[in-house]
């Protein structure tokens, strides 16, 4: 087994129980993954002036980083995104503040104006419950139910604003708040179906406990979960299915109306099935597209069962239309949501020049540095003269349209400091993403 798989399986920290954690939460493949790197792109004899000036004739510029700033800035956002029902926010790295408060702009623009209120973030499904209770009742501490990189000052103040949107008894479609993900599943999930079904349906509470009883004592681990024989993990999944059937069966049988409380215990009986889907396979490659798989699935299910438009924030490598790295992701969430619900999805993606960002050093928080690289669309947005700007991709004219169609390294800031690691891959920007929002110079998000 290789550096990267041993880092892969073994997790670098007591943070990572592996690289699905959160994007790039891994080493690089290997140095031959950097294609495009050093070398520079073939623009067509097309000058780096004439596309800087290309791209930014089309830019649309932002004034402000401030979310407490007027929002008119965003309009340009309205006609870019159109109907549709599904956005991808991504993230250049986990760690960037002004992307974090770019991103609170637009979450608030998505919600005000456009009347999306689904926001599904790459978190846990049962920090999501405890955060999604917490913007409905204030009940609890936010940055304590946010993990990994995401208890900031940034994403708090975010989620502080969401509590204050849900209690305003003008608005009245609430927020409703998502962990689209399956790092790890705690208590709290499983509690959430036992706690429903003893209140609702006692006569199913033993087989729903017994059914739980093992699994809820190891799926709070997924590194110690991918330890376990696939025996066992094929028991979990059987025990797993059976209370999504049983459930289903029960509140059919009795004519049951799908409360707003049931809609959430139904998907939360999903979700616990497909975590245990997610660890049968041995090869990493159908874990992690899994992962992503079932990242989308929820995302479609909060705007199928709680009306309204979705959100999908995450990493760019995730919310993508199409696989930045085969070898680390071989097909993701961006990409699921596309072939599900077409145009219905638009996906915006975040960029940056310089500066610095927040990641782990082994078990600790630190600050890495955005390297330089002159041939990437980051050095090139860089030679834009606005602080930080929209541009819709698929609407280019002149040597802007060519330059966004063609390959070349694009900034991808991992989750954790690897020292003399190249920081990009190669990326066609108009096959992965319809929107980019780039902001010049970012500095570390404030974790406390």
């Amino acid at each position: 087994m290789n550096k990267r798989r041993k880092i892969i399986y073994g997790g670098v920290s007591v943070m990572l129980s592996a690289s699905i954690l959160t994007a790039g939460c891994s080493t690089r493949a290997d140095k031959s993954d950097q294609i495009g790197t050093t070398q520079p792109v073939e623009t067509a004899q097309i000058s780096q002036n004439s596309i800087a000036k290309s791209l930014e004739s089309q830019a649309k510029q932002l004034k402000s980083l401030d979310p407490k700033q007027p929002l008119n800035d965003l309009k340009p956002l309205k006609d870019m995104i159109g109907n549709a029902n599904y956005v991808g926010l991504g993230e250049a790295t986990h760690g960037s503040s002004e992307i974090f408060m770019m991103k609170h702009r637009l979450v608030k623009y998505l919600v005000t104006e456009l009347g999306f209120t689904n926001f599904g973030i790459e978190e846990d499904w049962g920090n999501g419950l405890k955060l999604n209770e917490y913007i409905q009742t204030g009940k609890g501490d936010p940055r304590e139910f946010l993990k990994l990189l995401y208890p900031t000052d940034e994403i708090v103040a975010m989620v502080e604003w969401m509590r204050e949107y849900n209690s305003d008894p003008v608005n009245k479609k609430k927020i409703q708040f998502v962990g689209l993900d399956l790092k790890m599943l705690d208590q709290s999930v499983f509690d959430k179906v036992i706690n429903y079904v003893k209140e609702h349906h006692p006569d199913l509470l033993p087989e729903v406990e017994q059914s739980y009883k093992e699994l809820s004592s190891v799926a709070g681990n997924l590194q110690e979960y991918m330890k376990l024989t696939t025996e066992v993990k094929e028991k979990h999944m059987a025990n797993a299915q059976k209370i999504v059937k049983l459930l289903e069966d029960k509140t059919k049988s009795i004519k049951e109306i799908d409360s707003y409380e049931l809609v959430w215990v139904k998907e939360t009986t999903k979700v616990i099935e497909n975590f245990t889907k997610m660890v049968i396979p041995a090869d990493y490659p159908s874990m992690v597209k899994l992962h992503d798989q079932y990242l989308a699935e929820h995302a479609v299910w909060a705007q199928e069962k709680l009306g309204g438009k979705t959100m999908v924030w995450g990493h760019n490598i995730h919310i993508a239309k199409g696989v930045i790295t085969e070898k680390m992701y071989p097909k993701v969430a961006g990409e699921f949501l596309k072939e599900r619900v077409g145009n219905q999805y638009v996906a915006i993606g975040s960029t940056t020049t310089e500066g610095k960002f927040t990641a782990f050093s082994e078990d600790k928080i630190a600050a890495d540095t955005i390297q330089k690289n002159v041939s990437s669309s980051n050095h090139m947005f860089g030679q834009v003269h606005y602080d930080q700007f929209l541009l819709d991709l698929r609407k280019l004219n002149g040597d802007a349209q060519q330059w966004v169609k063609e390959k070349q390294p694009f900034l991808d800031g991992i989750a954790v400091i690897i020292p003399n690691e190249p920081q990009y891959y190669d990326v066609s920007l108009q096959e992965q993403f319809d929107i980019i929002f780039h902001i010049q110079k970012t500095s570390p998000s404030h974790i406390k």
